[in-house]
């Protein structure tokens, strides 16, 4: 575990900032994503990097810190100077992460300050044509009547994918056998194979699939309908207080100014209110969505209350 920096210390590390927050920035920002270049969450934070660089003046250089599962990047950002010179853009899948490791590297509570909600990749119920259901109330009451016969795939144990299978089944009253895979190529491949009859995937995981009417879509996971899949239910029509989001959020270390975070969420607020970020975003098949720095860490907590019991019910134990 990061050793906390001593309380002794801290005057001087809030000094010296909070001297320089008044010309911030004046230099370019560092935006770490804990994963590897190419995938969803490095596609938006590119996006994001380009749009607040033109916002605060300064270029802000996306920095790729991958491995141990986001933990190594995350914990990178946590030790990082608070001046708002290094920023980490990751999922909400942080808000779990003592739940799912030993000594994940950092307290996603206590080591960060949160900027600003951005986007979230909506998540979605589909099935396989051997699945004799085509909405997601007859889905409901076909999982219910045959407990135990439908299996769905998800990237691997503990995954949002994995949780949000698992919470599905306490609040249908299903029992939906899961089956990790290594990684979503594969899970989807077994799916189209059969090996499992549905999935709870990301929408730009299956949605050429479903276009192909190869995969058909039953719900999507949110707490409300995905502007990208405006046809598809939200779960919570048929299941009231379900919702399991992929989102993405701005953070930097705790004790960094105020002033300085004040500055980059109202960047990120006008970022967010920019048409053509938005269009970018949509075009991905993210849905854009701003909370402020209040407004991110309510949403953080609410997701580490949701998820962390449901953890060891389903038989997950720390790695």
């Amino acid at each position: 575990m990061i050793r906390r920096r001593s309380l002794l210390a801290a005057p001087a590390l809030i000094a010296a900032p909070a001297a320089r927050a008044a010309g911030y920035p004046d230099r370019p920002l560092r935006l770490i994503v804990p994963f590897p270049p190419g995938g969803g969450t490095d596609n938006l934070g590119r996006l994001v990097a380009k749009a607040l660089g033109d916002r605060l003046g300064q270029t802000v250089v996306v920095e790729n810190r991958g491995g141990a599962g986001g933990n190594i990047g995350v914990a990178m950002a946590a030790q990082a100077t608070p001046d708002g010179y290094t920023v980490l853009f990751n999922g909400n899948g942080m808000a779990i992460s003592r739940e799912l490791f030993k000594n994940p590297g950092f307290n996603w509570d206590t080591d960060f300050t949160w900027v600003a909600r951005t986007a979230s990749t909506p998540i979605l119920l589909v099935v396989n044509e051997h699945v004799p259901a085509r909405t997601l109330r007859d889905f409901i009451a076909y999982a219910r009547a045959n407990p135990g016969r439908l299996n769905h795939g998800t990237a691997g144990a503990g995954t949002p994918f994995h949780l949000g299978g698992e919470l599905f089944n306490e609040m249908a009253g299903t029992r939906i056998v899961h089956v990790p895979y290594r990684g979503t190529g594969p899970s989807v491949a077994g799916l189209l194979g059969n090996e499992v009859q549905c999935m709870f995937a990301s929408s730009t995981g299956v949605d050429g699939l479903i276009r192909d009417g190869k995969l058909f879509p039953l719900a999507n996971l949110a707490g409300k309908r995905a502007r990208g899949w405006p046809q598809l239910p939200s779960i919570a029509e048929e299941l009231p207080g379900y919702a399991a989001e992929l989102w993405f959020v701005l953070g930097v270390p705790r004790r960094t100014p105020e002033e300085v975070v004040l500055r980059l969420e109202a960047a990120t607020r006008e970022m967010m209110a920019d048409p053509v970020f938005v269009r970018l975003c949509e075009a991905r098949g993210l849905d854009p969505e701003f909370l402020d720095s209040a407004g991110a860490t309510r949403a953080l907590e609410a997701d580490h209350a949701r998820w962390a019991p449901i953890i060891p019910r389903a038989g997950i134990t720390p790695e």
